[in-house]
C-alpha cells in the first residue's frame, strides 16, 4: 500500500519515521519533543557516532514550503556536527529535488539519507511490523477509505464511513486499539465499556472500519440483539456492531421486566459468535449499564463477559496523551485559524489539558466549528472554560434515561453527603431517600435495590474510596447532580424529605442560595413536610461534617440550630417555618437556664438573627439577650478564637456602652496567658499570620497592649522561617528534579502546540 501521509499529524509522522529508521538501522534512537528542537527530532549519539534525524511534514504547502524551511535548517547543521544526517518528509521528491537539497546543505547531507514520500513507503514495505504498529497510518489512509467506500457494503447510511475516517486521523495512539483488536481476534467478542465521552464509540468504529477494509461484511444492529441472530450466516465473515447495546435493552426500570428473554438472547448470541471462527461482535456500553445488567442477571454473570471487556477511563490519559488529543483535534479540525489562535494564546491549551474534567468528547465539541460557530471569537475562551467547568450534558442523558430508580437514588444520596462517604453512612442515606422517592413518585422498591444500584454505578459514576467508602468518579458527576437539582427541583425536595442528617439539607439549601433558583420555590411549595423534615433533622444531637482528612460528627448546640433554621425560615416565609424557628429560639432560651452559651455557635446565631428581613421573624429581644450572654460568657473566660469572632460580630467602633468594652478587655486579659501556647502551636506560615492579625485586631478594637506578645510572635516566626529555609535546602535537590520534570512536561506541550502554529505556513 502506498501512503501520502496526510492522515498523520506532524507529531505522528515524527514517531513513524523514528520507528522506521530504528528498524532499518538496528539502532535505538533518542526522541525529542515536537516543536523548536534546534534541528533535531531524534538522534543516535554513541562514541564517534552522532546520527541526527529531522522530519518535515508540509502537507499543505508541499515542496515550496519545504524548501523555504530547509534554508533555516541548513544554517543549523554546522553547529550540530552530525556524522550522518537524515531528512525525512511526506513531500514527494524527485532526484532533482534531492540534489537541490544536498546543494542547500552544502554537502552536509547525502542524497540517500533524504527520505521523501516514496522512500518512506519503501521502508514501510521492508518493515511491515512498523506499519502494523502504526495502525492509524493505514486505517486512516485514502486508499483504505476508497476501498471501503467502493466495496459491496450495504450499510453506508447506517455506518458513516467518511466520518469514522476523519475520527481515526484525530486518534492518539494508545494500547486500547491493539488490546481491543487482540481481544476480538482471540475471543470473537469485544465489549468496550466506560463513562460517557471517554471514547468508546470511536474505538468501536475503528475496529469495524478495519474489518470493512479487509472485506468483512458489517451487520449494524440498531435496536436489539435479535437483529444479529436473524442475519447471522455460519461460515461467512461477518462483524456485528452494536453501539450502546445494553442501553437499548437494559433501560432503567425495564431491567427486572426483561430478564426472562433478553439476557438469554444476549448470552446465546455471544456464545454463537465465540464458537464461529468467521464471526466478530463489537459492542459498546456505559459501565453503569453493564454493571446494572450483570447485577440483574445470573445468566450474564456466568457468560464470562469480563474476559472480553476493554474498560476506558479518563484517568488513563496522561498529560502527554491529553495534549496530543487536543493537538490532533485542532490540527485536523475545521476551526478557522482565528479560533485556533484563541486556544494557543497565552498557553490556554495548557489550562485545557490540565483540567480535571478533561474529556475527549468535550475536546471534540470545542474544536468543531459547526458547534461553536455561534460563539463570538471574543467569547470563545469563556465558552471553553464554561464547557470544562460544567460538562454535565455529557452525563445527563445517562442519568435521565439509563439509570434505574435505585441508581438515581444512590447517586442523589452520595451527592447529598458531599460526594464521598463510608458505606455505613451511605447505605442508610440511600434507603431513606429511596423510600421517600418511591412513595412520592410511585415506583416499586426491591430488597436488592442497594446492590443493583451499586453494580450499575460502579466505575461509571462512582468508585471505591478507601477500604469501605465510595466517592464520585470525578468532579463532572457533582456538576451533573447540581444540574439535576436545578433543572428538576423536586429532586431537591426529595433530598430534604429523605435526609438522615441535617448536612444533607444544608447542601441542598446552599445550592438553592447560589442563584435565583427554583429550589427554594419547590421547598416552599412542598410546605409542611419539608418544614417537618428540617425540624426532625435539627433535633438530632449531632450533624455530619466533612473535613479534609475525612468526616466526623459535630454536636448540634441550641445556638447552631437557631443559626441554621433562621435563614431558611427567612427565605421560605411560611407560617410553619416561622413556628419551627420560634420553637428553636424558645429552646435556646430554655437551654440557657441549664448551661452557658456556646460562643462560636452563638456568634453564628447572632449573625443570622441580625440579617433577618422578614418582619414576623425579627427578634430584637433575643438579639439583645444573646449579645448580653455572649459578653458575660467571654468575660468569664474564653479562647482567643472565640473572642476574635465576638469582637468582629459586635462591631465595637463607636460603641457607647463602655461596660461592654471593658468586659471584652477583661476577657482578653484572661485569654492573654494562652497566647504563648498559641504561638508554639503554629506550624504553618498562615497560622502565624492569622495569629498576628488577631493580635492586631485586639489592639485596635479593644485598645490593649500586645507589644510583648508581638515580639515573641515575630521571634517565633523568624525561627520558623529559618527552619523552613534549612528544610528547603535539604529538599532542594528533589524539588529541583521534580520542578525540572514538571517544566519539561509543560515545555513539551508548549513545543507541540508551537508546531501547530508553524505548520500553517
Amino acid at each position: 500500500m502506498s501512503y501520502d501521509f496526510q492522515q498523520l499529524s506532524p507529531h505522528d509522522l515524527e514517531i513513524l519515521v523514528r520507528d522506521l529508521l530504528q528498524a532499518e538501522l538496528g539502532l535505538l534512537l533518542e526522541s525529542f519533543k515536537t516543536g523548536r528542537d534546534g534541528g533535531v527530532d531524534f538522534r543516535y549519539a554513541r562514541g564517534p557516532h552522532n546520527i541526527i534525524g529531522q522530519v518535515k511534514h508540509y502537507v499543505r504547502t508541499g515542496l515550496t514550503g519545504l524548501m523555504r524551511d530547509l534554508k533555516l535548517e541548513a544554517g543549523k547543521l554546522s553547529s550540530l556536527k552530525p556524522s550522518r544526517y537524515f531528512l525525512a518528509t511526506s513531500v514527494p521528491l524527485s532526484p532533482a529535488n534531492k540534489s537541490a537539497i544536498v546543494a542547500l546543505f552544502d554537502g552536509g547531507i547525502d542524497a540517500p539519507d533524504i527520505l521523501g514520500q516514496d522512500d518512506l513507503n519503501n521502508l514501510l514495505s521492508r518493515h511491515p511490523d512498523v506499519e502494523k504498529k502504526h495502525y492509524k497510518l493505514w486505517l486512516a489512509s485514502r486508499a483504505v477509505l476508497d476501498r471501503v467506500l467502493h466495496s459491496d457494503v450495504h450499510t453506508q447510511t447506517e455506518f458513516q464511513v467518511e466520518k469514522v475516517h476523519a475520527t481515526i486521523r484525530r486518534n492518539v495512539r494508545s494500547d486500547a486499539y491493539p488490546r481491543a483488536l487482540e481481544t476480538l481476534e482471540e475471543h470473537g467478542v469485544a465489549i468496550i465499556s466506560g463513562a460517557p465521552g471517554v471514547g468508546k464509540t470511536t474505538l468501536a468504529n475503528m475496529l469495524l472500519y478495519a474489518h470493512l477494509e479487509r472485506g468483512w461484511e458489517p451487520v449494524v444492529i440498531r435496536r436489539e440483539i435479535g437483529e444479529g441472530q436473524k442475519l447471522f450466516q455460519r461460515g461467512k465473515r461477518q462483524i456485528f456492531y452494536f453501539d450502546d447495546f445494553m442501553g437499548a435493552t437494559f433501560l432503567g426500570d425495564r431491567v427486572s421486566g426483561l430478564i426472562g428473554n433478553e439476557d438469554r438472547a444476549i448470552s446465546d448470541f455471544i456464545e454463537m459468535v465465540r464458537e464461529a471462527p468467521n464471526a466478530r461482535l463489537v459492542v459498546t456500553t456505559r459501565e453503569h449499564i453493564l454493571g446494572q445488567a450483570m447485577a440483574a442477571s445470573e445468566r450474564l454473570r456466568q457468560a464470562g463477559l469480563d474476559g472480553h471487556k476493554i474498560l476506558l477511563r479518563i484517568g488513563d490519559y496522561g498529560l502527554g496523551q491529553r495534549a496530543q488529543i487536543l493537538y490532533n483535534h485542532l490540527y485536523f479540525s475545521d476551526l478557522p485559524d482565528s479560533y485556533k489562535d484563541v486556544l494557543l494564546s497565552s498557553n490556554f491549551y495548557l489550562e485545557i489539558v490540565r483540567h480535571p474534567k478533561f474529556n475527549p468528547r468535550l475536546i471534540e465539541w470545542l474544536s468543531s466549528y459547526n458547534r461553536i460557530r455561534v460563539v463570538p471569537l471574543g467569547s470563545y475562551q469563556t465558552f471553553v472554560r464554561n464547557l470544562l467547568k460544567d460538562p454535565s450534558d455529557v452525563w445527563m442523558h445517562a442519568y435521565q434515561q439509563q439509570l434505574s430508580d435505585a441508581g438515581r437514588s444512590l447517586l442523589l444520596a452520595l451527592y447529598s453527603v458531599g460526594g464521598k462517604a463510608e458505606g455505613t453512612l451511605l447505605k442508610p442515606a440511600f434507603r431513606k431517600l429511596h423510600e421517600i422517592r418511591a412513595s412520592r413518585w410511585g415506583f416499586a422498591r426491591r430488597p436488592e435495590d442497594w446492590s443493583t444500584a451499586m453494580a450499575e454505578l460502579a466505575n461509571a459514576f462512582i468508585r471505591p474510596a478507601g477500604r469501605t467508602g465510595f466517592e464520585v468518579l470525578d468532579p463532572s458527576v457533582i456538576d451533573l447532580m447540581n444540574a439535576v437539582l436545578r433543572h428538576a427541583p423536586d429532586n431537591a425536595v426529595d433530598l430534604v424529605l429523605g435526609a438522615v442528617d441535617f448536612s444533607q439539607i444544608e447542601r441542598v439549601w446552599e445550592l438553592g442560595q447560589q442563584e435565583v433558583s427554583d429550589i427554594k420555590v419547590a421547598m416552599a411549595h412542598a410546605g409542611a413536610p419539608v418544614a417537618e423534615a428540617i425540624k426532625l433533622r435539627l433535633e438530632r444531637p449531632s450533624r455530619l461534617v466533612n473535613y479534609s482528612n475525612g468526616a466526623g460528627m459535630l454536636p448540634l448546640t441550641a445556638e447552631a440550630r437557631v443559626s441554621a433554621v433562621v435563614p431558611i425560615a427567612d427565605a421560605l416565609r411560611s407560617r410553619v417555618m416561622l413556628d419551627i424557628a420560634t420553637f428553636f429560639q424558645n429552646a435556646l432560651r430554655e437551654e440557657w437556664e441549664v448551661r452557658d452559651v456556646r460562643i462560636n455557635d452563638g456568634v453564628d446565631a447572632l449573625r443570622a438573627l441580625e440579617r433577618v428581613l422578614w418582619a414576623p421573624l425579627k427578634e430584637p429581644t433575643l438579639i439583645a439577650e444573646l449579645t448580653e450572654r455572649l459578653i458575660e460568657r467571654a468575660e468569664a473566660g474564653c479562647r482567643l478564637d472565640e473572642l476574635r469572632e465576638l469582637v468582629i460580630v459586635l462591631d465595637l467602633e463607636g460603641l457607647e456602652n463602655k461596660d461592654t468594652l471593658e468586659a471584652l478587655r477583661n476577657a482578653f486579659e484572661l485569654a492573654r496567658a494562652s497566647i504563648d501556647s498559641e504561638i508554639s502551636d503554629c506550624t504553618k506560615d498562615d497560622e502565624f499570620k492569622g495569629l498576628e492579625e488577631d493580635l492586631e485586631l485586639f489592639a485596635s478594637a479593644l485598645g490593649v497592649d500586645v507589644s510583648e506578645e508581638m515580639e515573641r510572635l515575630e521571634e517565633a516566626m523568624s525561627q520558623y522561617n529559618d527552619y523552613e529555609e534549612q528544610r528547603a535546602d535539604q529538599m532542594m535537590d528533589d524539588y529541583r528534579g521534580q520542578a525540572r520534570e514538571s517544566r519539561a512536561s509543560d515545555d513539551s506541550v508548549r513545543d507541540l502546540f508551537d508546531s501547530l502554529r508553524s505548520n500553517r505556513s
